[in-house]
């Protein structure tokens, strides 16, 4: 039982004057010099404390009349409420008291993750998603929003479906032949199959990126690779040597662009990979169990910008990481100031674009840098887009910020051989500031049945036929064959601004750093999404954005000036057009509507569903 009055007062001081000896005798075990040392650090420690702690009693201060009355009418029940306590706890064994103690600590540790966990949930959906949810899952509403899906689901495979038979190819194979085909005969098939996609003539794209390549000799040049390495395998080294010593060049080739290599970091390491996802989703993998060994941190959270590659949205899925969200600056920029404020203890990543997919601009690289190598977070910058024109546009005079591994702080970059590299579509790199981040990303078994086991990354068994076609690319062009492709890319993406700036009811979204340019309305009253709809029927296949509603273009080797007055000269037609007729509701089969549903309901996951659909009958056999 719990000791009353007089009694309780003397045990007090009897443990009080225990623990003062115990904190003697382990004050007298420190050395002298170590008690010196402690005392400066502790004396330095509260001159730096003083001001703070001054200004914290000046606002003690203040707030005291504020709180005073308040205070002084709780402390009656308080007192209450603590007296009723221990007259129903003295009865207790001490054995119950800590029973008791332990249960209701687990219940409030309980109680504390589940407000935690919904305080994550409001901040990181916001209160209009969380009633909306709300309201469709009542019962009610839910089997109506489920007939409604169940039909659109069905109206996106029977549109599907017309236009597989509008164009003329034989039905779908549902079956395995029982019998082989002649090869004639599978070419045939091909080549009907080959008459549906879009054909693409040097320098005469209508598509926003897609193909990035140009010239017929290099071309054939990545097909001849291709074929000369068709059954290699970089998984068995020692049968393909070839290929593991091509990755490694392709490797190094491009850390040397990118701060790294001889006349840079040679630290920098890396690896490749299958596209830019697989980049983004290795980088983050290996930081964040990187920082699980590091920090120990098991509940990891990753900082992006709204404007960051949907990639890494998907990583955060894969690997069960909280993704705290930014907003860009006026500027469509992600700041440090805002990063600054994200960072918490958990923080295990922190993302910067060079560019970024929506806009092309860059991120603010290098103080976003400062402040996660103060904290000792890593920086992962996507290049995806920039890693094969921007080191080159900065040769050719054009402002391009710092970004790259000559930043400090920077601790990985992805970039893609297979966009601006002009690799075939397949390939990509991921590259770190040191091995001691790239080894999270291996992964190695020592007790399996079949063997000890070690892969660089997600897959097995990859192509080496496409790391060659990487390797003949890099090598083909060399730096003075992207310094010229980057100069005539540049030359169109300026000659595009400077068309969109001359169109009523137009404005190109921030400063593009490179190809990709992104334009909006500047007039009430015309729809964007309209606008991409008629350059749809004329033929051109552009990105639509939204927050805010844009449209955007990546301008490659296979735009032409030729093409990019064209395309304005159609872009013009169609925005007035839409200025005419702004109610005008075309043939109903674009993307307008799609994208101002989008727009209007707050709860994502109906349009999140509808794209769900969308993916399941584009992988139907049709």
């Amino acid at each position: 039982m719990l000791a009353q009055g007089p009694e309780r007062s003397a045990q007090l001081s009897a443990h009080g004057a225990t623990l003062r000896s115990w904190l003697d005798s382990a004050v007298q075990a420190v050395p002298p010099a170590s008690r010196e040392r402690a005392a400066e650090v502790a004396q330095v420690a509260s001159n730096a404390l003083a001001p703070h702690a001054e200004a914290v009693r000046r606002i003690c201060h203040r707030l005291h009349p504020v709180f005073a009355p308040t205070i002084a009418a709780a402390t009656p029940h308080v007192e209450h409420a603590a007296k009723w306590c221990n007259q129903h706890m003295a009865a207790l064994e001490p054995w119950q008291l800590v029973l008791l103690t332990a249960v209701a600590t687990l219940v409030a540790a309980r109680l504390l993750r589940g407000l935690r966990s919904a305080v994550r949930t409001l901040q990181d959906k916001g209160w209009s998603q969380l009633v909306a949810g709300f309201l469709l899952d009542l019962p009610l509403v839910r089997g109506r929003v489920a007939r409604e899906q169940a039909s659109l689901a069905a109206k996106v495979r029977e549109d599907l479906r017309k236009k597989a038979a509008a164009g003329g190819a034989p039905p779908a194979l549902r079956a395995l032949p029982r019998s082989g085909s002649a090869p004639n005969d599978v070419k045939r098939q091909l080549k009907y199959k080959e008459a549906e996609d879009m054909r693409f003539a040097d320098g005469d794209s209508r598509v926003s990126g897609t193909v990035y390549m140009a010239g017929a000799v290099h071309k054939q040049l990545l097909s001849e690779a291709y074929a000369m390495f068709t059954l290699t395998n970089p998984m068995h080294s020692d049968v393909f040597p070839s290929v593991r010593k091509m990755e490694g060049e392709v490797v190094a080739m491009t850390a040397s662009i990118l701060g790294g290599g001889p006349s840079g970091d040679p630290g920098v390491c890396g690896s490749m990979t299958s596209g830019g996802t697989e980049s983004i989703l290795t980088a983050v993998k290996a930081s964040r169990d990187y920082m699980a060994a590091k920090r120990g941190i098991t509940e990891p959270e990753m900082v992006v910008a709204v404007s960051a590659h949907a990639a890494f949205v998907k990583a955060a899925e894969y690997f069960k990481i909280r993704v705290i969200k930014l907003p860009v600056g006026a500027d469509y920029r992600l700041s440090a100031v805002t990063v600054r404020g994200a960072i918490g203890p958990n923080t295990v990543l922190v993302v910067a674009s060079a560019v970024g997919f929506p806009h092309g601009v860059m991120d603010h690289v290098e103080d976003i840098a400062k402040v996660t190598r103060r904290r000792g977070i890593p920086l992962h910058v996507d290049c995806c887009l920039g890693g094969f024109v921007l080191p080159f546009a900065r040769k050719l005079g054009h402002r391009v910020p710092s970004f790259d591994f000559s930043v400090p702080g920077v601790t990985s970059i992805s970039t893609d051989t297979h966009k601006f590299g002009m690799a075939h579509k397949g390939t990509s790199v991921v590259l770190y500031r040191s091995s001691d981040i790239r080894r999270h990303q291996f992964t190695s078994i020592t007790d399996w049945t079949g063997g000890l086991y070690i892969s660089p990354g997600f897959a097995g068994s990859r192509s080496g036929a496409l790391i060659a076609t990487a390797w003949a690319s890099l090598v083909h062009m060399g730096e003075e064959g992207f310094m010229v492709a980057a100069e005539t890319m540049m030359k169109s993406a300026q000659q595009f601004i400077a068309g969109v700036e001359a169109i009523d009811g137009l404005e190109v979204v921030g400063q593009p750093e490179m190809t990709v340019v992104a334009f909006k309305a500047s007039r009430r009253g015309l729809d964007i999404y309209k606008v991409n709809d008629l350059l749809s029927q004329a033929g051109w296949h552009l990105n639509a954005l939204q927050r805010p509603a844009a449209l955007h273009i990546c301008l490659t080797a296979a735009h032409s000036q030729g093409i990019v007055q064209l395309l304005l000269r159609d872009l013009k037609e169609a925005v007035q057009t839409v200025l005419q007729d702004p109610q005008g509701k075309g043939d109903g089969e674009g993307m307008a509507p799609l994208y101002g549903m989008a727009a209007t309901v707050p709860d994502r996951r109906i349009v999140s569903q509808f794209l769900v659909a969308y993916q399941d009958a584009l992988l139907e056999a049709m």
